[in-house]
């Protein structure tokens, strides 16, 4: 390995340790699964197994999440957003501007939706044994339900933590029984994470993330790896990911050990290597995935005929300079005013939740109210307008809130999984010009 670099970035105000290894022409991240430390892996085995024969051909980055490893341990379970915030913060500091990332389970619903969002930014995506959601839910009814997981997965695992035996028994029983170094690896992979009530809760909050109905914005040529004789993965979460991927390639590769470096990892590492050197498809400048959200001014008929077209004009001046100032503070967009209300885009949901519900609370002070849609989806960038379908759902849902309230899409609620936001069901509904139904919900800060 040519270089090695070690270090820690600020990422809305938690410490993220990362690390950065090898010379080589291309970035790699390894996004960090459900648990463990990097600093672990770069011991043997795993080091010799894994690491090395990467770094010959890419630049590997990886860090750990925050709340767990060496990262800070007192934050709280992300939200989708906040993990691709720290993803970009990682990425800026090692001075990675194109990268391959690589996740696996319930990793890589975030990196799928990180390349989604950052098309420009993700050269190339590789899902091992990944999970769009880790649970049962309508159309994915052959995953356990979340009762099944606490029993047969996180409920065992906490209560062997002292001692990781289980945790080599379940995901690598093959390199378990060849390598003893590895009982002693998993034994520090489960600790250095944290302790059985620090993970408990990122375990437990991803069982309810579910970016399902983002898959199809992701541009990057993907690569979807199974290993289908791991008995502790069910290969119907790689095959629904290679589906529902545009251009989504699967990959089936010998061993029967679940975690990456287990048997068969010299297969494995042959097939990221092709893939990383073998393909290069630049993303479509013009769309991207992105959250909309609309507002509209209550009553803005009535309310412009009272006022008269001078004082009109000078409270939409007010409302316009105090939306985006907010749009701004939340990290958005301000796209422009429709008049009586005003479009903006976030890169994350929960972001564009948090400033309508901010914007709300406001604009009493002007002496109007505002009804607020919002939605997650792909747009089409006209220089420094939007358009598209996301864009023409986003408005129908604002159009059908009621005064003061934020409304969102069902899709906006999946993700924003860990945001702190409260939903309430607003039931299914028709949207003008839209074919099929859409399931609302109402968002207030918790």
């Amino acid at each position: 390995m040519e270089t090695e670099k070690f270090g820690y970035v600020d990422s809305q105000g938690n410490e993220i340790a990362y690390m950065a290894i090898g010379g080589a022409r291309h970035d790699l991240l390894l996004v960090p699964g459900g648990f463990g430390s990097f600093d672990v892996l770069l011991d043997e085995p795993a080091r010799g197994r894994f690491f090395a024969p990467l770094a010959e051909f890419a630049r590997i980055i990886t860090f750990d999440q925050r709340g767990m490893g060496m990262s800070s341990r007192s934050a709280a379970p992300a939200a989708v957003e906040d993990q691709m915030a720290d993803v970009e913060a990682v990425l800026n500091v090692a001075g990675s501007t194109r990268v391959a990332l690589m996740a696996s389970g319930a990793g890589a619903a975030m990196a799928a939706m990180f390349a989604a969002t950052y098309a420009a930014r993700v050269s190339h995506l590789i899902l091992f044994h990944g999970q769009a959601r880790t649970t049962r839910t309508e159309g994915y009814e052959w995953a356990m339900s979340a009762a099944e997981r606490q029993s047969r997965l996180i409920e065992p695992l906490l209560a062997d933590w002292s001692r990781g035996d289980l945790l080599a028994h379940m995901f690598f029983p093959v390199l378990a029984a060849q390598d003893p170094r590895v009982a002693r690896l998993a034994d520090r992979f489960q600790r250095q994470s944290g302790t059985p009530a620090e993970v408990r809760p990122h375990w437990e909050l991803s069982e309810q993330l579910d970016v399902r109905e983002i898959l199809s914005e992701v541009q990057a040529p993907t690569l979807v790896i199974d290993r289908p004789a791991a008995t502790e993965f069910d290969s119907r979460h790689a095959v629904y990911l290679a589906e529902h991927i545009p251009d989504a390639r699967l990959l089936e590769l010998p061993g029967r050990d679940t975690i990456f470096l287990g048997d068969g990892v010299e297969a494995l590492i042959a097939a990221i290597e092709e893939f990383i050197a073998g393909t290069d498809r630049r993303p479509d400048a013009s769309r991207t995935l992105s959250t909309v959200a609309f507002t509209d001014i209550v009553g803005s008929t009535a309310k412009a005929e009272t006022l008269g077209d001078a004082g009109w004009r000078k409270l939409l001046e007010r409302h316009d300079r105090l939306t985006r100032e907010l749009v701004s503070e939340h990290g958005g967009r301000p796209i422009k005013s429709t008049g009586d209300g005003f479009l903006a885009t976030f890169d994350g949901p929960a972001r564009a939740v948090r400033c309508t519900a901010a914007l709300a609370a406001r604009v009493p002070e002007l002496g109007i109210e505002l009804r607020s849609g919002v939605h997650t989806g792909e747009v089409e960038l006209r220089g420094g307008d939007i358009a598209g379908i996301a864009v023409h759902i986003g408005a129908r849902i604002a159009a059908l809130a009621g005064p003061g309230e934020v409304l969102t899409s069902s899709t906006v609620r999946d993700l924003a999984v860990g945001s702190g936001i409260d939903f309430t069901d607003r039931g299914w509904h028709q949207l003008k010009g839209v074919a099929e139904s859409w399931r609302l919900y109402g968002a207030s800060l918790g």
